[in-house]
């Protein structure tokens, strides 16, 4: 039985990024509260969230930042917000990032590129406490594992 998410956090600097987020969200589950920051010192220094749980927190990537460099801020976070679920959403592949889904880490990530029907599906999948790799993202790994 799924698990409804009340509150979701988006990190990311793009301010439409995190509109589309919330229409997405809303429209998926009306109830939803979701808030946006615009990075993730903030997230996890700001005095507004010193007694704040999120559910779920999208960490987005962008060109100054690979994935791989949100792996400590998503651990921060994860300890930061004790049981929340932690979905990256960007348009680099990076191994180390899908690696740390199968660690605990992150708990989804979705690539920019893909249909919004990949945040649907990574949303169902979490409220399932399951984890979720969108396709793009696990053929570019599964590329990846044969060259190595």
């Amino acid at each position: 039985m799924a698990l409804p998410f009340k509150t979701v956090l988006i990190i990311d600097e793009m301010p439409m990024i995190a509109a589309g987020f919330h229409e997405t969200l809303k429209s998926l589950q009306p109830a939803v509260k979701v808030e946006h920051v615009t990075n993730a010192f903030t997230a996890l220094s700001a005095r507004t969230y010193e007694d704040r749980s999120f559910d779920l927190v999208v960490l987005g990537s962008d060109e100054e930042h690979s994935p791989g460099s949100l792996l400590l801020p998503a651990a921060e976070l994860r300890e930061r917000f004790s049981g929340v679920r932690i979905l990256i959403y960007t348009d680099k592949y990076d191994p180390a990032i899908i690696e740390a889904i199968g660690q605990g880490t992150i708990d989804a990530c979705v690539h920019k590129n893909e249909e919004i029907l990949e945040i649907h599906n990574a949303w169902r999948h979490l409220q399932q406490d399951q984890t979720y790799l969108s396709p793009m993202l696990h053929t570019l790994y599964a590329q990846y594992r044969l060259n190595r």
